[in-house]
């Protein structure tokens, strides 16, 4: 068996780190049949790439964007199910953008183009967003899940930032 490493984690876990998903199936059925219930096993799953489309038409909304893509852009061969519209937003210049989420494979193949909606030709992007705490301004956790210490985001001094006397930049 191809187990890569072996890590205690700080909440009593241990991460085992295979290297490809046969291994995984295998260590998950040996540790079920040994173990019984007294372990739990999580399969970590990636998530599908997210892709935003820019300056989307009014009459394109998530219940028929997809449908609207396979449509009027048969060049990429894209079939029913190979995209999730997740949501809609507007901008603070009113504009419109839909993110959607693909396989890598497609991602690949899409982002790279500009793809047509109703008689708009728009672009596309990889939709990223910063994991950023308010409480210490650090990244990759929340508020809620932080351990350090209150930091204003404006001064990095030890205090919030509604009691932050630093004049605000513009």
């Amino acid at each position: 068996m191809g187990i890569n490493s072996l890590k205690t984690l700080r909440n009593g876990n241990v991460q085992i780190e295979t290297g490809n998903k046969e291994d995984i199936e295998v260590l998950t059925k040996d540790i079920h049949d040994k173990c019984g219930d007294n372990l739990e096993v999580l399969v970590h799953n990636l998530r599908n790439p997210r892709i935003v489309i820019y300056n989307v038409p009014e009459d394109i909304s998530t219940q028929n964007v997809e449908e609207t893509i396979l449509t009027q852009n048969p060049e990429f061969n894209l079939n029913k199910g190979d995209m999730t519209a997740k949501f809609l937003y507007v901008t603070k210049r009113l504009t419109r953008n839909l993110v959607i989420e693909v396989s890598a494979h497609k991602r690949r193949i899409l982002i790279q183009k500009k793809i047509k909606l109703s008689w708009i030709v728009c672009r596309l992007g990889d939709y990223l967003v910063a994991n950023r705490c308010f409480k210490c301004s650090k990244f990759n956790h929340r508020q809620r899940e932080c351990r350090g210490t209150v930091t204003c985001p404006r001064c990095a001094g030890n205090h919030a930032l509604k009691d932050c006397s630093a004049s605000p930049q513009h």
